[in-house]
């Protein structure tokens, strides 16, 4: 799976980047579907966040970003929002397949 990894206005180092690689390789256990991750990481004053951009096969892409007081609560936070949000979307699309054609309709 190919990531990408940008950052505005600060560096990441190697740590940092194996970190969020990392991240991505286990994000497809939640949805199949994903195919590539981008990570942008951005410093503004005492501020660091990450933002996560995972694209899917005929979904609509997923958009999550974390905040902290250094990149690695941020990228901690950021993976939750992820996991969270595939989760849902999965079980949503697992419980339409499952409904009686009468409610679907």
């Amino acid at each position: 799976m190919a990531t990408r990894i940008t950052a505005h206005q600060c560096e990441v180092s190697p740590p940092l980047r194996d970190r969020a690689e990392m991240l991505a390789t286990r994000w497809p256990r939640f949805d199949p579907a994903v195919m590539d991750v981008s990570f942008v990481f951005r410093s503004q004053g005492r501020s660091h966040a990450v933002e996560a951009i995972v694209s899917r096969r005929r979904r609509q892409a997923v958009v999550a970003r974390g905040e902290g007081s250094d990149f690695r609560v941020a990228l901690d936070q950021l993976d939750e929002h992820v996991k969270r949000i595939l989760k849902r979307d999965r079980s949503r699309r697992k419980d339409y397949r499952h409904m009686p054609s009468s409610v679907q309709s």
